[in-house]
């Protein structure tokens, strides 16, 4: 299903399996640390995510923003980002075919990114 999506199919989903990961009760403390951490990290709260792949080698950039504990819609192209962070298609990729473990254990998802740019 994977090789099916696009890149920025593969990063809204992305995106909603962590939103899904915050909102279960697995989720905290996590979800609790990350919405305090990605508030500090980003005041105007948009978060750049560059996509690569398993040579690093740029595929595109996308733009989503946290709003009450949640990330928002995904647009392509960067948008006035605080917080920016690199994702490997792979990982993206391994996220949405196994999805029921990262909702399960957020903690497995990639929070390395929530600092300042």
């Amino acid at each position: 299903m994977t090789e099916e999506l696009s890149d920025l199919d593969l990063v809204k989903w992305y995106f909603n399996v962590c939103n899904t990961a915050l909102a279960t009760p697995n989720a905290n403390p996590v979800g609790n640390l990350v919405e305090s951490l990605v508030l500090k990290a980003t005041p105007n709260r948009f978060i750049a995510v560059e996509l690569v792949d398993d040579e690093d080698r740029p595929l595109g950039r996308y733009t989503t923003r946290f709003e009450d504990g949640q990330f928002g819609p995904v647009e392509e192209g960067e948008r006035d980002p605080e917080a920016r962070f690199t994702l490997r298609r792979s990982f993206l990729r391994s996220v949405v075919q196994h999805s029921d473990t990262y909702v399960e254990h957020p903690e497995k998802l990639d929070w390395s990114w929530i600092r300042p740019a």
